[in-house]
């Protein structure tokens, strides 16, 4: 394939304070995912990390200012792609086998991993080509590369605290579209990170409907009035809380 070379392969916006969003344009638009830098006092934060064809450290290096604490919010493949380069990887147990080896993703249509194309009619895209239009660097292997894993050094449970100094987030365990889904609750700034459990604009997918229903209910919960999600826009409480009240319409009671 004769693809261009990019040299800055991901697109840095700050969507809330301290918060900057980090997006792969040159990805497919149904793998686009957000990843998170939150600046802290004495480490940072990465919530979510692409899909690893590109390196996301340096980009997470230009907003990060001290030791990076990689956090992914389930095990799918286009959330963990990035996680080895980092020397601090957590995730929630019951996602660390997916961690350590996610769907086998490829490049190009002959080389995809067999469900793919099921995958995007479920989400109602067209299956493209090639999941890139450009690459990050002279020399890139199209034919090769597939979804990196990751070996989790620590894992997460609901309720640990993620300290950054002066900012804390709570992990919430969310199970539903993943068994090891989980939030970033920070009570202080009323900001929630939800992965793939609540985003809005797009289709959502769920493993279990039970915890689903349980996990969403705890979710509406909360004082949310910034939300951040794996996928698309920014959004406040009242969004999800729409949100959730019509995906639970859907559950069966």
């Amino acid at each position: 394939m004769d693809l261009p070379v990019v040299s800055e392969w991901f697109h840095a916006e700050e969507v809330a304070e301290g918060i900057v969003r980090l997006t792969e344009p040159y990805i497919d638009a149904m793998l686009i995912s957000n990843a998170f830098v939150v600046r802290g006092r004495d480490r940072d934060l990465l919530v979510d990390t692409a899909n690893g064809v590109g390196p996301i450290r340096p980009a997470v290096e230009r907003s990060a200012s001290g030791p990076v604490v990689a956090v992914v919010t389930h095990g799918h493949f286009d959330h963990v792609g990035g996680l080895h380069e980092f020397a601090d990887r957590r995730c929630h147990a019951a996602d660390a086998d997916e961690v350590r080896s996610p769907w086998p993703m490829r490049i190009t249509r002959g080389d995809y991993p067999s469900g793919t194309d099921e995958m995007y009619r479920h989400y109602g895209y067209d299956v493209p080509d090639s999941i890139v239009t450009a690459v990050p660097s002279d020399g890139f292997d199209v034919k090769d590369w597939v979804t990196p894993g990751a070996e989790p050094t620590a894992m997460l449970q609901d309720g640990d605290l993620v300290e950054l100094g002066d900012r804390a987030f709570e992990v919430l365990h969310v199970p539903g579209h993943t068994p090891g889904s989980i939030a970033m609750w920070e009570p202080a700034a009323a900001i929630l990170f939800t992965g793939d459990m609540a985003y809005v604009d797009d289709l959502l997918s769920f493993d279990d409907p039970a915890a689903t229903a349980t996990s969403l209910r705890r979710l509406a919960e909360l004082p949310a009035e910034t939300v951040l999600a794996g996928h698309g826009p920014v959004f406040d409480g009242a969004a999800l809380r729409r949100l959730i009240e019509a995906e639970l319409s859907k559950l069966p009671t």
